[in-house]
C-alpha cells in the first residue's frame, strides 16, 4: 500500500517535469557515446588522452549519481531560485499539509529518484552498447562486458540515493554550499588517480571487475539495493524530526 501510494506521487510529479527529463536523457546519451569512445580506443592500445578521460571519469564519478535529481530542472540551474525559494521544502510543506504519512513521502521521494536514474541509465546503457559493443565484445567476453556495465550502474543507484535525502532533509544553502567541495574533491582525486595510475578511473575500475565479473555483478547489486534502502530509512529519520519553517 505504501510503496502504491508513493509511486503514485512520484509518477504523478515526473509525468509534468518531461522537459527536465528530456534533457537529462540527452545527457546520459553523450556520457554514454563519450565513454564508450575513448574504452574502445584505450583498449585498442591507445594512450590515455587526459582531455577525453578526464571528463568522462568526472562525468561517471560525480554527474551520473546526480541523474537521480531532475539536475536540469529549474531547482538546480538558478542558484538563486534553490537558496531564495526553497522549492523543495515548499514540496515537502504540501505534503505535510495533506497528512501523508512519512514512509510514504519517503517512498516517494526515492522511487522518483529511481526513475529519473533509471530512464537517464538506460539511456546511457544503451548509447554505450550500441557504440562500443561491436567492438570490445570482439576482444572481452560477454561476462567482462556486464560486469563494467553492472558495477557503474549499481555505483550510481548507490551513491544517487542520497540526492532525497539532500533535497528533503537539508535547505537549498546546504545543497549549494556543499556541492562546490565534493566537485573539487572529486577533481582533486581523479588528478591524483592520474599522476598515480597513469590511466583512466573508468579503466582502472573495469580491471578489477574484470578478476571476477558474477563476483562483481552480484557486489553491484547488493551496494545499489542498500544505498536505496540506507538513505530511505535516513530519509524517514531526518523527516520525522525535521520543523518546517
Amino acid at each position: 500500500m505504501e510503496l502504491r501510494d508513493a509511486c503514485r506521487i512520484a509518477w504523478n510529479e515526473l509525468k509534468h517535469r518531461y522537459i527536465a527529463l528530456l534533457a537529462n536523457v540527452l545527457f546520459s546519451a553523450l556520457i554514454g557515446f563519450f565513454l564508450a569512445h575513448d574504452m574502445v580506443r584505450t583498449l585498442a592500445g591507445g594512450s590515455m588522452q587526459p582531455g577525453v578521460s578526464f571528463p568522462v571519469d568526472l562525468w561517471l564519478i560525480a554527474v551520473v549519481p546526480t541523474l537521480g535529481a531532475l539536475a536540469f530542472s529549474r531547482e538546480y540551474i538558478s542558484f538563486s531560485y534553490l537558496v531564495s525559494e526553497e522549492p523543495f521544502l515548499k514540496r515537502l510543506r504540501f505534503f505535510r499539509m495533506w497528512a501523508i504519512p512519512l514512509k510514504v513521502v519517503a517512498w516517494s521521494r526515492m522511487l522518483y529518484m529511481t526513475m529519473c536514474l533509471g530512464i537517464s541509465l538506460l539511456v546511457l546503457v544503451s548509447v554505450f552498447v550500441t557504440v562500443s559493443g561491436p567492438a570490445l565484445l570482439g576482444v572481452l567476453s560477454v561476462a567482462e562486458y556486464a560486469a563494467f556495465v553492472f558495477v557503474w550502474v549499481g555505483y550510481a543507484f548507490a551513491v544517487g540515493s542520497i540526492n532525497p535525502y539532500l533535497e528533503f532533509g537539508t535547505t537549498g544553502k546546504a545543497i549549494l554550499i556543499g556541492s562546490f567541495p565534493a566537485v573539487l574533491l572529486i577533481i582533486a582525486g581523479v588528478l591524483m588517480f592520474y599522476l598515480h595510475f597513469k590511466q583512466p578511473v573508468y579503466l582502472w575500475v573495469f580491471e578489477l571487475a574484470r578478476g571476477n565479473p558474477p563476483a562483481a555483478m552480484i557486489l553491484s547489486v547488493l551496494i545499489a539495493v542498500l544505498g536505496v534502502l540506507g538513505f530511505h530509512r535516513a530519509l524517514v529519520y531526518r523527516l520525522a524530526r525535521k520543523d518546517l519553517p
